[in-house]
């Protein structure tokens, strides 16, 4: 089956096809291409904005744990502010040193600011003290200043020979105490 057709059909055809493929060009060139460029913009965009909701989200699964750590600390810092103050505490020194001798039989006869020695974390500060007591009233005196929460430390223990009437002596020692050295 032919089709014949005369030569204002074939101009017409001709033209047709022309014109359909100029349009299916620009519609190619100037709406599909861009569109589908924009298209994948997008996507990527959602694609990272997922990234980041399920990044949020499993750390926001993590907040309780968090939270829970920060407490622990808090309390850790508390206690290690405890056994290592921010500041010297003369005055809370000495209420202890009473309050430990009493509870031992021990009489706290001298307690004296001493020298002081800046270290990397804290500074160490040194008091000479003198104490009357027995033997063992001493003992249990300087294992309760060990035992307390705020770090101290004793050297240069001097025992000399007790009195033979009561069994009594005096008993000097440096008392060293410890400071946080913040910065």
């Amino acid at each position: 089956m032919a089709i014949k057709l005369n030569k204002q059909q074939q101009q017409v055809l001709a033209a047709s096809v022309l014109g359909l493929g100029a349009f299916v060009y620009c519609y190619v060139q100037f709406f599909w291409l861009p569109v589908s460029k924009k298209t994948n913009e997008l996507q990527q965009q959602i694609e990272g904005l997922n990234r980041d909701i399920q990044a949020a989200q499993h750390q926001a699964a993590r907040l309780d744990e968090l939270d829970k750590q920060l407490v622990s600390l808090n309390e850790r810092k508390i206690e290690a502010e405890k056994r290592l103050p921010k500041n010297k505490s003369v005055p809370d020194i000495l209420v202890t040193l009473d309050s430990l001798g009493e509870q031992n039989g021990v009489f706290l006869l001298s307690f004296a600011p001493g020298a002081s020695k800046a270290a990397q974390y804290f500074v160490e500060f040194r008091f000479p003290v003198s104490v009357r007591g027995t033997f063992h009233s001493i003992g249990r005196f300087l294992a309760a200043l060990a035992l307390e929460q705020r770090l101290y430390n004793v050297y240069d223990v001097k025992f000399p020979e007790p009195s033979t009437a009561l069994g009594e002596m005096q008993v000097n020692f440096t008392l060293v105490s410890y400071q946080y050295k913040e910065g």
